[in-house]
Parts: structure tokens; sequence; C-alpha cells
């Protein structure tokens, strides 16, 4: 809000005006000039006085009377039409701007993953480097309200060069179908950008904007990234007042499953700060390179520096898919809730217990409720994350193969099956 004027406190005297006896000037004359003498008027003068000071009222009358007038017409004409509110914060660029934007279709960009080059940077170095390459996204109500703001990275240009890409997390685009999204740069302004697609089970989403001159990101190998290596975070926590903040930390671990919202993605782990409006925004390694998009964080009282991002081999290649298909997806689920078993019927398996199966699930029929899992498209399970890790690899439709062990009640032994499912929309 802008701020407002407060009278200030205090002596007069110390302002530097200070006018005591009540005179205007600082100091009381020592004497008081005398009045001037006065002058006979003439009657002609007097007529021509009151002649112009009625035509000055009658002007006044006239004039208020048509601005009433008219006032009175835009108020008929906006009941019959009502214009959409907009809020103090709501710059609209141009008469489509409470509209959602409507991609071309022209999408042919293929990001690349590439080596390191050239030596390691210091954070200013990478901060200067990606100043154009990491912007703002702001959600809008279709009736102009800001919604939220976050962060977004730069992928690349068209072939055409005539628009670019820009990297997000999916949950910041949710209900995309009520929500305008304008892409924000280094000097604060927007441009209206359209929705491609998103991939939600993954958390990655990618809008395009019909505007070029934004500095490509260079997207690294996350594969290759180790434990205690430097990395920085660069995003606008808190929206845009704060655009395109830097922090540093380093890689806590480069696989670890965080669950969000019913959403359990793999992400590199470190201590770089990143706030509510970084998500979307990008973790850099030492060479500049993006080897993550920033996902979440771990926000209580007894924990600190526990900050999440999703890889960047997951991103680029989800991304990528997304802008050659257009996806907008929700991602797939088998359709059950299993936990790690207490007890083992096997020693030679890391078992999981079938706690509840959705009717709608395809292993509705074909399993029960206490069965244990041991194995998925013939691995062993290693750990309670596999299947989950193996599901974010597919699409609904797709099918995998289980391995049931179910007790038999009459002969008390485990007899084993291979169960193959048809997985779900989540």
């Amino acid at each position: 809000q802008p701020a407002q004027n407060v009278p200030v406190q205090g002596n007069t005297a110390q302002q530097g005006y200070y006018a005591p006896y009540g005179t205007p000037y600082g100091t009381p004359y020592p004497y008081y000039p005398q009045p001037p003498k006065k002058k006979k008027v003439s009657a002609g003068l007097i007529v021509l006085i009151c002649l112009l000071s009625a035509c000055l009222i009658l002007s006044t009358a006239v004039l208020a009377f048509t601005l009433f007038r008219n006032a009175s017409s835009s108020a008929q004409e906006g009941e019959e039409s009502p214009s959409a509110p907009y809020s103090e914060d709501y710059d609209s660029l141009n008469d489509n701007a409470l509209k959602p934007g409507v991609d071309s279709g022209h999408n042919d960009l293929k990001i690349i993953i590439q080596k390191p080059k050239g030596k390691a940077l210091s954070a200013a170095a990478i901060a200067k480097q990606s100043q154009k390459s990491v912007v703002g996204v702001s959600v809008y109500s279709t009736n102009g309200v800001l919604q939220g703001e976050a962060s977004g990275v730069v992928a690349g240009t068209d072939s055409k060069q005539t628009k670019t890409y820009v990297i997000t997390c999916a949950h910041v685009i949710e209900d995309d179908a009520n929500r305008v999204f304008k892409i924000v740069d280094a000097n604060d302004k927007e441009y209206l950008a359209a929705v491609i697609g998103y991939d939600i089970h993954n958390d990655i989403a990618v809008l395009s904007v019909e505007k070029t001159g934004f500095a490509a990101a260079q997207f690294g190998n996350s594969a290759l990234l180790t434990s205690g290596e430097t990395v920085v975070a660069i995003g606008n926590p808190g929206g845009s007042e704060f655009y395109g903040s830097v922090t540093q930390g380093i890689v806590s671990a480069t696989d670890r499953m965080m669950s969000v919202d019913n959403q359990t993605i793999a992400c590199i782990q470190h201590d770089a700060a990143i706030n509510p409006g970084s998500s979307g925004g990008a973790l850099f390694n030492r060479y500049g390179q993006v080897i993550g998009i920033n996902y979440s964080k771990v926000a209580l009282d007894d924990y600190e520096g526990m900050n999440f991002s999703i890889p960047s081999n997951k991103a680029v290649e989800v991304a990528n898919k997304i802008i050659a298909k257009g996806i907008k997806t929700r991602g797939a689920k088998l359709g059950i809730e299993y936990y790690v078993a207490a007890s083992y019927f096997d020693e030679n398996y890391k078992q999981l217990v079938i706690g509840s199966i959705d009717p709608k699930s395809d292993l509705y029929q074909k399993a029960q409720e206490g069965d244990f899992i041991i194995a998925v498209n013939s691995k062993k399970i290693t750990d309670k994350y596999m299947i989950v890790k193996l599901i974010n690899e597919k699409e609904p439709g797709d099918t995998i193969t289980l391995k049931i062990a179910h007790k038999n009640e009459k002969t008390g032994k485990y007899e084993t099956k291979d169960v193959t499912v048809k997985l779900i929309e989540k």
C-alpha cells in the first residue's frame, strides 16, 4: 500500500516555522502600516461587476447539470455491461489482460542436458549470469485480482524465435482454467502467458509467452550431483518484491523422497534457503547450470535448512514431453495404501503390506488387504518408495506387474502369484 501522509508532531518552531503573537512572518511588526485611503467607485463599474457575477453563476450551474447528466448515463451503461474490477496492484497490459493466454500450438523446443564447461563460478557470478534466466510468475483471477506469485526458469525459444518457454511447478498453475498467468521480468514488466501443459504427479508445468529477449538457462546433469556440493538457489521468495533473491548452500542428499499433498517426488535435498514464492525457481550447480527446480521446504519450528528441488533430469524429461504433446495430467497411481511390513514371511524379501485398495483400482479384485507385495516388474522390493518411483515414470493406462504373497487360511502357508495391474489416473 502507498505510504499515507502523516502529520509531523511537535513544536512548529522545530520545523523552521514559528510565529509568535499570531503574526504570520515570525516577528511582530514594531508598527502597523496605515490603511490606504478609500477611493469612490463609479456606478457604471458596479453594474459591470454585477453582470459578470451573474454570468459566472449561470455558467457554473449549466456545467454542474451537464456533469451530473453524463455521470448518470455512465452509471446506467455500467449496469448493463459491468466492467471487471481491478485491484490496486493489477496492471492491465492490453485488452486481453483478463483472458487466459492461448498458445499458438507451434511448440518445437527440445531442452538439452549439457556437460559442465569451464571453471566453477562464484555465487555472485552465477547470479549475474542468470539475471534474465529466472523470472517471476504472477497468477491472477479472471477479474484481475492477484492470487499469488511464484518463479520460473526460461527454457528457450521456439525455432521461429517468436515465443519463450518457461518451466515452473505444476502447483503454481493449479486450476489453470480460471486463472490468468503472466511472466514478470527483472524490470517488473508483465507479459501474458499461456499454459502449454503440466504433470501434477511430477509437479512440472510449462508456460509460453509471445516475447523473446529472455536468456535461456543452461541445464546440467543432476545425476552428477554429490552430497556436500555447493549450490545456489535463485527465485522470488514473497513474490516480485524480492525478485531474483540469491541464496547459497550445499547438497544434503541427492535422492530424497518428499511427500506433499499426496504427491511423492524424488528430490534434491539442500540448505540453500527457499520460501513461498520460490517455487519454480532454479537451483544452480557451481558451473551456473540449472540442476533443480525449487519445489518445497520443511517449515516447522524445530527444523531448519531442509529444502527440496526437483532434479533437472526429471524436470527436463517431463518439460520436453509437455512441450511436444501438450500434456495435462495428474499422473498415474496404483490405487492402494501400503506400509512396510513389521514381520516377514520370507527374510529374502523386504515386504510391503497392502493396507487398503481403492475400488477403482485394477488390483481390487486381484489382491486383498493384508497381502504382501514382494516384487515389482520381477525386481525385489528394496525400499518402500520403489513402487512410487516406478509409477512416477508411467502414465494412466500403463501396466506394471506385482508379485503378491497371499496367506492360505486353510493351510496357513503363503502362496505367491504375479498380477498385472493397469494404472489409473490420480
